[in-house]
């Protein structure tokens, strides 16, 4: 018999809502765990014990220099101390190699990696990479192993689901779930901090595991945590893909990870900047200098702003620094670039950095000609020009309130290079003739204590503030 349509519809509106929770339920983790667990190992590194002065052997003898010490006859000795480090890592090429932080096998004298089916391998240390964090192991099974592949941490998006796997507490196989809590994060833990932060449980000894998406890729490698309480607090971070991967591509093959070097100094892109060099955005790195001997020499100059570097997009300065530092030396790679209201592509060789930078390059002082002096906005400048620009002697009013400082040499004048004092008082007495609010200066910082701050652009205003309206005073009535 048929249901009456007010207690149809009823039932409709009843089952909506559980629907809807059901749909709203987070995914099982079932499948993928199993998919990926066989290539997730335990690590137990050992590193000798550093013997501490003045304290006491088993003996009651002080252990200022047991090493070189002979003992008595009939003395028994203890076993030598060893620092044991447990950690995690996981397979990445079934010839055996296995990718884990650096500091989970750091001064480690012997390692042994773990499989889930409680298969133990000794492991020798193929490569290190102390800037990243990173290192790889090499273990010798005479066969394939299960291996898992890395994926591409740039696709990722916070509250995307992710599965961290490893060796917390030397309780291995722990999976825990949790999502993309926030990306490009800097705690200041390596050189070039790009962590992705995930709220999936990682406590000690998850350093050096895999951080998964749910299609059963890499998109991280676990490394640190924040736990003012010594245990997860729901804040982890790990490793992108994108670091991960070529330094462990390169770690494998040649035991070295050698980054490259555009040869760029640059700073973020102002809204000032953005106006001056006509960006479509904000966005980029603005090129502050190229060095001559650097592979960006002849291809990019100051005012160009770099909008992507093979493929991925440059949000700013520190982003350019990290994707540079993603890509191994002796590639060649696309560089697209913002100049003069126009969008550039090249190619551009990525150079391993000369042994030694010099950036050190200052003028030597030497007795001249009188200073050209600009009282309109406080600049007093070398008469003789140096090889980057016009040097500032001294500074007051307008410039040392911009940030201009004694020492500063000025390259350019919105965009274009001045080779002299002369030139510069021109380019600036033209400017302020044609009404412009102010000239953007690009302004190498004088060295100090052997530290080069680089370029920057500067905004001079050219224009006085115009005087503030004085509040008139209401008319006194004569009596």
């Amino acid at each position: 018999m048929n249901a009456p349509p007010r207690l149809l519809l009823a039932l409709l509106l009843l089952a909506a809502p559980a629907a809807a929770r059901a749909n709203s339920l987070p995914p099982s983790f079932q499948a993928l765990a199993a998919r990926v667990m066989p290539a997730v190992v335990s690590i137990a590194a050992m590193a000798p014990a550093p013997a501490k002065s003045g304290q006491k052997n088993h003996d009651g003898t002080n252990n200022n220099d047991d090493s070189t010490a002979t003992p008595a006859a009939g003395t028994v000795l203890p076993p030598p101390k060893t620092i044991e480090s447990l950690g995690s890592g996981f397979v990445f090429s079934p010839a055996g190699y296995i990718l884990t932080n650096n500091h989970v096998v750091k001064d480690a004298d012997t390692v042994m990696v773990t499989f889930p089916d409680g298969t133990v391998y000794p492991a020798h240390i193929a490569g290190r990479d102390v800037a990243a964090d990173l290192a790889v192991l090499k273990i010798s099974a005479g066969h394939k192993l299960p291996y898992v592949r890395f994926g591409d941490s740039e696709k990722l998006r916070v509250g995307d689901w992710v599965l961290a796997i490893g060796n917390p507490f030397g309780l291995a196989g722990t999976s825990t779930a949790g999502i993309v809590s926030a990306l490009h994060r800097q705690i200041g833990d390596t050189k070039y901090d790009d962590f992705i932060q995930t709220d999936a449980a990682i406590n000690r000894g998850n350093s050096g595991g895999p951080l998964f998406n749910m299609a059963g890729q890499v998109i991280g490698v676990n490394s640190a945590i924040y736990a003012p309480n010594g245990t997860s607090d729901g804040v982890g971070f790990a490793i992108p893909a994108a670091m991960a991967k070529p330094v462990a591509e390169a770690l494998a093959h040649d035991g070295i990870m050698r980054r490259g070097w555009l040869g760029l100094s640059t700073e973020d892109v102002t809204p000032d900047m953005a106006r001056l060099f006509h960006t479509p955005a904000q966005a980029g790195a603005l090129i502050g200098a190229v060095s001559p001997q650097g592979p960006s020499a002849k291809l990019l100059r100051p005012g160009d702003v770099v909008l992507s570097l093979a493929g991925r997009k440059i949000a700013n300065p520190r982003a350019l620094t990290i994707r540079t530092a993603e890509i191994p030396a002796g590639q060649r790679v696309k560089l697209v670039f913002w100049r003069h209201g126009a969008r550039h592509d090249i190619r551009i060789d990525i150079a391993p950095p000369p042994a030694a930078l010099d950036e050190t390059m200052r003028a030597k002082e030497q007795a001249g000609p009188p200073p050209v002096l600009l009282p309109a906005v406080g600049l007093s400048l070398d008469a003789k020009p140096t090889p980057e620009g016009v040097r500032v002697l001294s500074v007051t009013g307008v410039a040392a309130k911009a940030g201009i400082t004694a020492g500063d040499v000025i390259g350019q004048v919105n965009g274009e290079i001045v080779a002299n004092a002369p030139a510069l008082q021109a380019k600036l007495a033209a400017l302020a003739k044609s009404k412009a609010p102010a000239a953007v200066l690009l302004v190498q910082g004088a060295t100090s204590m052997g530290v080069n701050p680089g370029p920057r652009w500067v905004p001079l205003p050219l224009t006085p503030p115009a005087p503030k309206p004085q509040p008139q005073l209401p008319a006194r009535s004569k009596h």
